[in-house]
């Protein structure tokens, strides 16, 4: 796929999986859907990790709990292309940042690089509370944060939802991707999962840069939505990137760049 459709690709992806999302979304405002976590990806730590819990025999939502852990062993061989493709928080996020002016003004919208690497740490942090609150049968009470179940049943939101809210959008207005980089438990448990499959030397997909080609003007690392400094390496296997293309789109010269699938190094 040549880069220019790879991007188009891309974007076709993701509002199909918005559109489902805000169909989904009206008929569980509507009451014809009752939960929203049933169709959750991240319904496999909530409801998984209590499910493991011997007083709690049964697990909840089973088809959503398989769509998690399907997802998360498919991110081992291609990195976070949920979030990039198909996760809709997501992609309203990239629609309210774009609203922002300094949008087109690149690296304005990025942290300090120090700052930057501490606020990586929360969503593993946030991930850790999930599970330790799921397993202890306490997942009700940090699901009031959940930006899904605020978002799919309004007439039940809540302080602690509208937080999340908050944070994901108008924090989102001026940081882009705000809840991917820093706070989504999910997006740290597909970071784990890249983990693992590196510690196995399973082959998985990474963008090669040829070094010759490049001209090393840093547009690349500029337009980087989560923040990656891609400029000065050859192969980029960060497992923050969530595959959105942005390197290749904005790249003066695209010949630099390709996509190698499955690749051991």
């Amino acid at each position: 796929m040549k880069d220019i459709n790879r991007i188009i690709f891309r974007k076709i992806i993701q509002w199909i999986f918005l559109i489902i999302s805000l169909i989904v979304i009206f008929f569980l405002i509507q009451g014809t859907l009752k939960v929203a976590h049933q169709y959750c990806p991240y319904a496999s730590v909530c409801f998984g990790a209590m499910g493991l819990n011997p007083s709690f025999n049964k697990f909840i939502f089973p088809v959503a709990i398989i769509t998690g852990l399907v997802i998360l062993l498919l991110t081992i061989f291609l990195g976070r292309r949920f979030c990039g493709y198909v996760c809709p928080i997501g992609t309203i996020q990239e629609i309210i940042f774009m609203l922002n002016p300094v949008s087109k003004k690149p690296r304005l919208h990025d942290l300090p690089k120090p700052l930057h690497k501490i606020f990586l740490i929360f969503k593993y942090l946030f991930f850790l509370i999930t599970v330790i609150a799921a397993y202890g049968i306490f997942q009700y009470g940090f699901m009031k944060f959940c930006p899904v179940l605020s978002i799919s049943h309004p007439q039940h939101l809540k302080i602690a939802g509208i937080i999340t809210l908050v944070i994901i959008f108008f924090v989102g207005f001026f940081l882009e991707r705000f809840w991917c980089r820093y706070a989504c438990p999910y997006a740290a448990l597909m970071n784990i999962f890249q983990w693992i499959g590196k510690l196995m030397h399973i082959p998985r997909t990474k963008f090669i840069k040829n070094l010759e080609v490049c001209s090393n003007c840093n547009i690349c690392t500029k337009n980087c939505p989560m923040q990656i400094a891609i400029y000065d390496k050859e192969i980029i296997a960060d497992v923050e990137c969530i595959y959105c293309n942005k390197c290749l789109e904005k790249c003066p010269r695209p010949e630099s760049w390709k996509i190698k699938y499955f690749s051991k190094k």
